[in-house]
């Protein structure tokens, strides 16, 4: 049986779930577009036992177990980061390499990443008690071509944590940004609460 541990809990798929994410800087959002601008229409889909947002801003298809068809502004970048970090965590054997061609950045922290999938077996769902519900996100930067995002989750001990993430507009969509593969930037923390001015984006229970 498969198992999505959290933070801190040491397994290798944990490992992979870290390694799925990415700090970054980006623009202030001092002007231009409103970083808290949340997504229209949200609806919530499952994937591998984990609920994900599907809004106005995307995805607009899914196939192979890919997302893709993000609209180029904050909330389409938060909706990426969330859908992309949490597919490539949990994406089963038979379709997490067409998750990493579609929705990642092509560089060596995808290649890296890849040659360690190998050795991990996904077969099935989440088990409940180990998939993560998403609460909703910050963007704390937005360029046109970089958005940082910030992914807060609960898990079914009430223990929450934030997903630092990055994605990048690359072939006319938001992907995901791997850290570097040397990097000792911490991509996960635990948090106590989540901040007054996170955009509220919550899964159902």
């Amino acid at each position: 049986m498969n198992r999505i541990q959290r933070p801190g809990a040491g397994a290798v798929g944990v490992a992979l779930l870290l390694a799925a994410t990415a700090c970054g800087g980006g623009g202030s959002g001092e002007s231009g577009p409103d970083l808290n601008a949340a997504p229209s229409n949200v609806r919530w889909q499952p994937f591998q036992g984990v609920a994900l947002p599907h809004a106005d801003q995307g995805p607009e298809s899914s196939a192979d177990g890919a997302a893709t068809g993000f609209e180029h502004s904050p909330p389409g970048a938060a909706v990426a980061a969330i859908v992309h970090t949490v597919r490539l965590s949990i994406a089963p054997d038979g379709q997490w390499s067409q998750v990493v061609n579609r929705e990642v950045v092509p560089g060596p922290a995808r290649d890296e990443w890849a040659i360690n999938r190998v050795q991990l077996s996904i077969t099935g769902p989440a088990a409940a008690e180990y998939a993560p519900r998403v609460l909703g996100y910050r963007v704390t930067g937005y360029t046109d071509e970089r958005s940082t995002v910030d992914v807060y989750t609960e898990y079914s001990d009430a223990s929450r944590a934030v997903t630092h993430t990055t994605v990048e507009w690359f072939g006319e969509d938001w992907r995901l940004r791997l850290p570097d593969p040397e990097s000792t930037v911490r991509p996960v923390d635990a948090v106590d609460q989540v901040p007054s001015e996170m955009v509220k984006l919550e899964a159902p229970k």
